[in-house]
Parts: structure tokens; C-alpha cells; sequence
């Protein structure tokens, strides 16, 4: 007679216990898969920084050091077009096309903006923008590229940072005037709240890429430099990037940083 073996399923205890395992892994296992992401997103747009660094430094070497303008036409950033979404204005990023030739490096994953991947994610730096009318003060008016020449410190000098809800070659936040902006103006030191039109969400865990003049890219959280950079300007805000012009003790001059 031959023996007949009865095959035991899992208990149910057994299979709670397997669920409950799962369920335990995957709650450590996805942080640190996220958090690799990303940390690949911040590195890629670490480099398309160090890429677009590379074209202006090429352009400004075709232009006799002029630093290009941000907008070529509708250039005064207190009057924006009926629509900043329309193409046509000739940004600092249409003009620069001719030398990065890829629009992809001017958008970030990470970017938490309206748009998401598909939006611009980098904005030029005001101060490196000087009032047609030669004024040295914190207001709107038609703006043109400075010198490099005229810039005392390239290399503590912002030139491009991470903020921007609009496609490439629109008018909307090609042009910044604060590090901590994401979007739109930052106009208090107070943190944006209900009624502000502005955000500061960082686009890599708590600070941003940042490009500088000199075409070096650097990633820096919200409590370094240029975050914590206060001119001396009048009226000037922690991280403002906004009045083209020299320190002055008086306060009269403009948010270029010194020399260390």
C-alpha cells in the first residue's frame, strides 16, 4: 500500500507573518530608493550647470566679455508681456542655443515647479544685468549684460541658479533676483505664505545647483553661500542676486559680492 503525503499550506499566522516582513522592507528599502533618485537628478543637473557654463563662457569670448543680455526683447522684468509663456523674446537661453545646441540640459527632474520636467529650470542672476539708465538701485527698468570684466569676484558670483515654472525661450523666470526664489519675486525675508505669489521648495533635498560666472557649478544648501549672502545694499534681502554695482559702506551700491 503506498503512503499518500498530504501537502500543508501556510498557516494564516504564517502568511501575515510574510506580509508583515514585505510590508517592512519595502518601508526602509523605498526612502533609499527615492533618495538615490534623487540624488541622480541633482547630479545630472549638476552637470547641464557645468554644460551651460561652458556656452557662456564661449559666448562671453566671442563678445569681448560681454555677459549676454537675459532678454533681448521685452527686457524690463517689471512689465511682463500678456503672456510669459508666448516664445519669441529672445531669452538668454534662445540666444545661447547656437552654443549648448541641446534645450534638454535646460531642465531638471527635480525641478517642483509648474511643468515639472518639462519647464526651464535655471534663471539668470539680475546683478549680472545693468539698468540701461546707468542707475545703481533696486527697481524695474530695461536692463542689458554687464562686462565680466567689471564683475569684481567671478567666482562668488552667481550667474545662473535653479528657479523657473516656464518652457525654454519663455519670458516667466528667465531672470532672478534672489537664490532663495523658485518662482516669481521674493520680496520679504519672511517665508512665502498664503497671500505671497513666490516659493522657495529647493529643487535637491534642502538647497540647489548653482552656476557661476566664472563657469563652475556647486551645489549648496540653503544655510551657505550664496543663500547667506547679505550686500549692505539698502533695503537688500538675504540672498538677493538683484542690483548690478560694487559694495559701498553707504549702502548705495549694488549686491555684487566682494573679493575674499
Amino acid at each position: 500500500m503506498k503512503n499518500i503525503r498530504c501537502r500543508r499550506g501556510f498557516t494564516l499566522i504564517e502568511l501575515l507573518t510574510v506580509i508583515a516582513i514585505i510590508a517592512i522592507l519595502a518601508a526602509v528599502l523605498f526612502p533609499v530608493f527615492n533618495r538615490a533618485r534623487a540624488k541622480g537628478y541633482q547630479t545630472t543637473c549638476l552637470s547641464n550647470l557645468s554644460q551651460l557654463g561652458k556656452g557662456f563662457i564661449l559666448y562671453m569670448q566671442d563678445s569681448g566679455g560681454f555677459i549676454p543680455t537675459w532678454c533681448i526683447i521685452h527686457n524690463n522684468p517689471g512689465s511682463p508681456p500678456a503672456s510669459q509663456m508666448s516664445p519669441g523674446f529672445l531669452t538668454w537661453d534662445a540666444v545661447l542655443m547656437p552654443y549648448i545646441r541641446n534645450s534638454a540640459i535646460l531642465k531638471c527632474k527635480g525641478n517642483p515647479n509648474n511643468l515639472h520636467r518639462d519647464a526651464r529650470a535655471y534663471a539668470m542672476a539680475q546683478y549680472t544685468q545693468k539698468r540701461i539708465d546707468g542707475q545703481i538701485i533696486a527697481g524695474w527698468a530695461p536692463l542689458r549684460g554687464a562686462y565680466r570684466d567689471e564683475i569684481p569676484a567671478p567666482t562668488r558670483t552667481v550667474l545662473l541658479f535653479e528657479k523657473g515654472a516656464w518652457k525654454p525661450t519663455t519670458w516667466g523666470d528667465a531672470l532672478g533676483q534672489n537664490v532663495f526664489e523658485t518662482t516669481n519675486h521674493k520680496t520679504t525675508e519672511a517665508p512665502p505664505g498664503e497671500d505671497d505669489t513666490w516659493s522657495e521648495a529647493p529643487f535637491h533635498f534642502d538647497g540647489k545647483n548653482i552656476l557661476y560666472l566664472d563657469g563652475h557649478a556647486k551645489f549648496s544648501i540653503g544655510s551657505q553661500y550664496p543663500f547667506n549672502h547679505n550686500s549692505g545694499r539698502a533695503g537688500a534681502l538675504t540672498g538677493d542676486v538683484w542690483v548690478a554695482g560694487r559694495y559701498k559702506s553707504d549702502g548705495s551700491g549694488g549686491d555684487w559680492p566682494q573679493r575674499q
